[in-house]
């Protein structure tokens, strides 16, 4: 059998053959081969038998796949692509893996200064990059560095270890920097700043941090799309879009150097995400259309509510004991009438949470939105690591996904005290027919790649049926993806008509065997037909 078994205007195509094809379409859910044509469009999914012989009559170069598995490319639902880029070139890597002592940071941090390429490419501040550090105090980074601004980005993204220099270049007041809510400002015994800062304390260093030239930023997006490449993924939301970011996109797809559909998450608030003022931010959302190309879609927006639930912060906004929002773990409060306006323009959200208190918000203000405006677009909650058993009966009504990320973290083990804050039910959001996306949140040097983060939750996704979970998570990384951004009709699957994005494994992950996800290799990655990642043997 074969979907659409059309051959007409198959000249220049190419078949591929032989293959264990998943194409994560419910009518014809595996095939052995297909063809694409030379625009890069599935033109006939089926037998090797049905395609061989359409190969022979059209003249085609035939690829055979010598049985191998093929799925669709990959959407990642969360990433930050020039943090990412930016970060890999441009910053000094003390190590994520571990709460670092200061004493080791500092002497890392003056051991690699010298040898990081870009370190100082814009600007005289030096940058670099850590989980969690031990017992920081800026004196620490003064002795070594007492005229260079020092920033080390921590805490997932969400805090800043600044030296002297670079506080008071920032504009912040060391003897009296006070911030009331959403923010969290590390204190010497005095209190003074001891130069820790994170969420909305970080605003003043992240606005005030040299930006990069245009040349290094498309170097950077270059990387980053290459490695996503590498991990499967042929499409993604970019999760903290600014004006400096997509720019670059829409000239780099102008000129034929983006191989990716990125879905770009505009920032409305708060600023320190987007490292951009909100008044700019609020006119980039304005003209957001005047951006779009074939393949950057503008009709995107990013609203971070609350923190994380990582130790020492614990920003994330839950609900106290009388089951009230923690109200000052917000990072705005105009969420509702945010949320509208852009329902209204035909936006979609993607409103960060990671407390129950602040997807409880995120919810009431997408009902509120759905009920002036009940055809609107699908909106997201980013994270859903802290859901309250009554919000997940609201996400399938509400037409909301449950964008789960960052998936590294769904099977790593935190202090009791975070991993009781740390909660990706898959079970009990499928048990509510939510709709879901799985995304990395990837932003560092690390690798990419979605897949051995879900080796865990299978058995649950799939009720013990390791082989049904496996087919359901498949779903959730390529067709929800494209559901998601409204994309289902052009990608996300391997059928006749939809554009050709698909990817070479070197396993069968449809069989959900233990180990599989984890140890999974992407050999060969295309988009719209075109080979654009081949794995080194």
């Amino acid at each position: 059998m074969a979907s659409h078994p059309s051959t007409a205007g198959l000249e220049n195509a190419t078949a591929y053959i032989n293959g264990r094809v998943f194409t994560v379409d419910e009518n014809q859910t595996w095939a052995e081969a297909f063809i694409v044509s030379a625009e890069g469009v599935f033109a006939l999914v089926g037998l090797t038998d049905t395609i061989v012989a359409a190969a022979r009559q059209h003249g085609m170069v035939v690829h055979d796949l010598h049985g191998r598995f093929v799925m669709p490319g990959i959407h990642d639902a969360h990433v930050h692509l020039l943090t990412a880029g930016l970060s890999h070139f441009s910053n000094i890597h003390l190590g994520l893996d571990e709460i670092m002592p200061m004493s080791e940071a500092t002497e890392k941090l003056k051991s690699s200064s010298c040898g990081c390429e870009y370190a100082h490419a814009f600007g005289r501040w030096l940058s670099a990059d850590v989980f969690r550090i031990k017992d920081f105090d800026r004196a620490h980074l003064d002795e070594e560095y007492p005229d260079t601004p020092v920033i080390i980005r921590a805490g997932a993204g969400h805090s800043l270890h600044l030296n002297t220099v670079a506080l008071r270049e920032s504009g912040y007041d060391l003897a009296n920097e006070s911030y009331p809510n959403g923010a969290y400002v590390g204190r010497r015994p005095d209190g003074s700043l001891n130069g820790e800062v994170a969420e909305l304390a970080t605003t003043k260093a992240l606005l005030a941090c040299p930006k990069p030239p245009i040349a290094h930023v498309r170097r950077a997006l270059k990387y980053a799309v290459h490695r996503l490449h590498q991990a499967g993924v042929t499409s993604c939301q970019e999760a903290a879009t600014n004006t400096l970011l997509l720019s670059t996109l829409r000239d780099m797809d102008r000129d034929g150097q983006l191989q990716l559909d990125a879905y770009t998450h505009i920032v409305y608030a708060p600023e320190f995400i987007a490292e951009e003022s909100q008044p700019e931010l609020i006119q980039l959302l304005d003209r957001a259309e005047s951006f779009k190309t074939q393949h950057v879609d503008t009709r995107f927006v990013k609203i971070i509510l609350d923190g994380i639930p990582l130790d020492p912060y614990f920003t994330q906004a839950s609900l106290d004991k009388d089951g009230n929002v923690e109200q000052e773990k917000l990072f705005l409060y105009d969420l509702k009438e945010a949320v509208l306006r852009y329902d209204q323009r035909g936006m979609t959200c993607k409103i960060h949470c990671t407390g129950e208190g602040a997807t409880r918000l995120a919810l009431d203000a997408i009902e509120a939105a759905r009920a002036q405006n009940p055809n609107g677009p699908r909106h997201e909650i980013a994270h859903c690591s802290g859901v309250h058993p009554d919000e997940y009966p609201r996400f399938r009504p509400l037409n909301t996904t449950a964008e789960m990320s960052p998936s590294v973290f769904f099977c790593q083990t935190f202090s009791p005290e975070e991993d009781a804050l740390q909660d990706w039910n898959f079970p009990q959001m499928l048990r509510h027919g939510a709709h879901i996306s799985i995304g990395s949140d990837w932003g560092v040097p690390e690798s990419p790649d979605l897949l051995p983060g879900l080796e865990g939750i299978l058995d649950g996704v799939g009720s013990g049926d390791r082989a049904k979970g496996a087919a359901m998570v498949l779903r959730m990384l390529t067709l929800a993806g494209a559901e998601a951004v409204g994309r289902d009709k052009e990608t996300g699957s391997i059928q006749a008509g939809k554009r050709a994005n698909f990817i070479e494994l070197d396993r069968d992950l449809s069989l959900g065997e233990p180990g599989a996800f984890t140890d999974a290799k992407v050999r060969r990655t295309w988009f719209e037909g075109e080979l654009v990642y081949t794995a080194s043997v």
